[in-house]
């Protein structure tokens, strides 16, 4: 069985001894009658107890504050705490371990803060050895990629749910309207600028005319600029809305010339930063061009949006011309009937 002393017992415990030895030597004194050499005894062991006692002092005081120290430190209390201004061995130690206390402090208001998503803070590393230091750093660096892909997530679903519901309205806006080219076109260009935050919008619609090449005609527009532009039809080929329909591929452009388009505002007018031009093709025929322009740059998820947007606006937009042409051949036999009609009672008066 091993025995355990106190540390008050070790530190007294050569004090003890050395008492000990000037009581033997008071009991001897006291047998030969020596006074001087009793009264030198008792003087000896008087200083063995007062030295041993300021030793004790001296020493537990320090270290009681240090053992209290260490005490809340692992029970995971970050005490203040301020160092001694003490030369000694035991200065030296409450200067360390106040450093650790305030490094402590240091980690725990980085780990708050990252626990609060602020990733702006910064933990120095004590020195190349700090194993803490690194775990925090990586920890840092994981919760930080753990956030930008949950926050990519997020932002996904949102555009896609942004997708799903202006494909809902857009088709409910087709089946409204699809009796009417123009205001179709007006209507369309006017909540697709609204719903994309653009700034000014245009349709472009394939015409068809007798003895010349189909031509992209403006049908439709909102807060264009195009006083010289609004009557003005593009072959296959010319200018931007000709090359969109010519190649049947979306154009995105983020550099424009000052003289190509203007938007209009309560501000005055203003030359777009970007332009978007996406064809709208069914069964690999241009029906029209759809355009939009903003004064900033267009996100990626409102251009892919647009190009979904041309497919369900082709199929409308076929049903739409087929109507017009439907109504024009009815028009244009009504008016061979009255024609003839006319030739023939011309030819019933001649006749009389």
């Amino acid at each position: 069985m091993r025995v355990r002393f106190s540390f008050t017992f070790k530190i007294l415990l050569p004090y003890l001894v050395l008492a000990l030895l000037f009581f033997l030597v008071f009991l001897e004194a006291i047998n030969m009658e020596h006074s001087r050499e009793m009264w030198l005894a008792i003087a000896g062991m008087t200083g063995s107890f007062g030295l041993g006692l300021m030793h004790h002092f001296w020493l537990v005081k320090p270290l009681g504050r240090v053992s209290r120290l260490v005490g809340k430190l692992t029970r995971g209390i970050i005490p203040d705490f301020t160092a001694s201004r003490a030369r000694d061995e035991i200065g030296d130690l409450e200067r360390r371990l106040e450093t650790h206390v305030s490094n402590l402090r240091e980690i725990a208001a980085f780990s708050r803060s990252m626990g609060k998503g602020d990733f702006t803070g910064r933990y120095e590393k004590l020195s190349g050895e700090d194993e803490l230091g690194d775990a925090l750093s990586q920890l840092k660096t994981s919760l930080m990629k753990s956030m930008e892909e949950e926050e990519s997530r997020r932002r996904e679903e949102e555009e896609r749910t942004w997708t799903a519901q202006g494909l809902a309205k857009f088709s409910t806006l087709f089946r409204e309207v699809e009796d009417n080219l123009q205001e179709l076109s007006n209507l369309l260009m006017k909540e697709l600028v609204a719903y994309t935050d653009a700034d000014a919008g245009a349709l472009f619609v394939s015409m068809d005319k007798d003895g010349e090449a189909p031509c992209l005609e403006i049908s439709g527009s909102y807060a264009f600029d195009r006083k010289k532009q609004l009557h003005r039809s593009f072959h296959l080929g010319e200018g931007l809305v000709g090359r969109a329909a010519m190649e049947k591929e979306l154009i995105y452009l983020t550099e424009l010339t000052a003289e190509y388009i203007k938007i209009r505002s309560g501000l005055g007018e203003d030359k777009p930063s970007s332009l978007l031009l996406v064809p709208v093709v069914l069964d690999r025929q241009v029906l029209g061009v759809m355009e939009l322009a903003s004064l900033g740059e267009i996100p990626s998820h409102q251009i892919e949006f647009v190009r979904q947007l041309a497919d369900a606006l082709a199929t409308t937009l076929a049903r739409v011309k087929a109507n017009l042409q439907i109504e024009q051949a009815i028009e244009h036999s009504q008016h061979k009937e009255a024609k003839l009609l006319e030739e023939i009672n011309k030819l019933r008066k001649g006749m009389s």
